[in-house]
């Protein structure tokens, strides 16, 4: 099945490279096959671009790839052949060899057609810049146009996410559980529901007070039958306490990586 898989592809790569002659030699290109053995960001053998898309595609891949050390690939297929989309991206890293560097930096997003799945994986770098967090994000941005088959736009969105994800990974900050919330919204959140709650218990306790009025005698505050303190007594009896077990958030980010070295997210759309 993986040799049918691996013979499809090859054979798709092949006339790709013989139909675009002009696009392999463009002054975007060429590519450095050392760092980068796959020779092209973008196999679309699902057939689901023009030819100019598909290269406008290629180029930008390809800055973001020379930018950031850090391979960004799309591959769309027709078929699985059965195999899982998260099997499927497994099996085009370790036979074309794909990502930048000796540890094969990269990204990955993969379609296939025939049950519209899709798997985002991450190797290398990429484990660092694309978090699981990040992942689930960067999907929820382009699984809209893919449901309505708007691929290009969905492709777009897929590089202008890889983008920023991979300058916040620059600046130390990758996109994580927590990136997404302003902080504004937390500032505000933290002063003004404090805010709230105290003016609404100074308002319970102002109108609570609305009967009472200052009296002009300091007799006018005994009650009339007086006040009697016989004796006053405090004792300790005991004390109880209760313990119970706090289970650690599973949502507290990082990436999740396999015995192979990457990450994936996956679903359908």
């Amino acid at each position: 099945m993986k040799k049918q898989l691996f013979g499809f592809c090859a054979a798709i790569c092949f006339l790709l490279s013989m139909a675009c002659p002009a696009f392999a030699s463009a002054a975007v290109l060429p590519f450095n096959e050392a760092d980068i053995p796959f020779d092209t960001m973008v196999t679309d053998n699902a057939d689901l671009l023009t030819d100019a898309e598909e290269e406008e595609l290629s180029a930008r891949a390809w800055a973001l790839t020379q930018e950031y050390n850090c391979a960004v690939y799309i591959v769309t297929l027709p078929s699985l052949e059965g195999m899982e989309a998260w099997e499927a991206n497994e099996y085009l890293l370790k036979t074309y060899k794909m990502g930048y560097g000796r540890d094969q930096s990269c990204a990955v997003l993969l379609l296939s057609m025939e049950h519209r799945d899709y798997d985002i994986m991450a190797h290398g770098y990429g484990n660092i810049a694309f978090t699981d967090y990040g992942k689930e994000k960067m999907a929820e941005r382009f699984l809209d146009e893919f449901g309505d088959d708007d691929w290009y736009s969905g492709f777009t969105e897929y590089l202008d996410c890889c983008e920023e994800y991979l300058e916040l990974a620059r600046e130390g900050k990758p996109f994580d559980v927590g990136s997404d919330r302003s902080p504004v919204l937390g500032l505000a959140i933290g002063i003004l529901i404090p805010l709230g709650i105290a003016f609404g218990v100074c308002s319970v306790f102002k109108a609570q007070m609305k009967t009472a009025k200052m009296q002009e005698a300091a007799q006018d505050y005994i009650d009339q039958d007086g006040l009697v303190l016989t004796g006053q007594q405090d004792r300790f009896i005991h004390t109880t306490r209760s313990e119970r077990y706090i289970e650690p958030s599973k949502d507290s980010g990082g990436t999740s990586v396999n015995s192979s070295g990457s990450s994936h997210s996956s679903g359908r759309f």
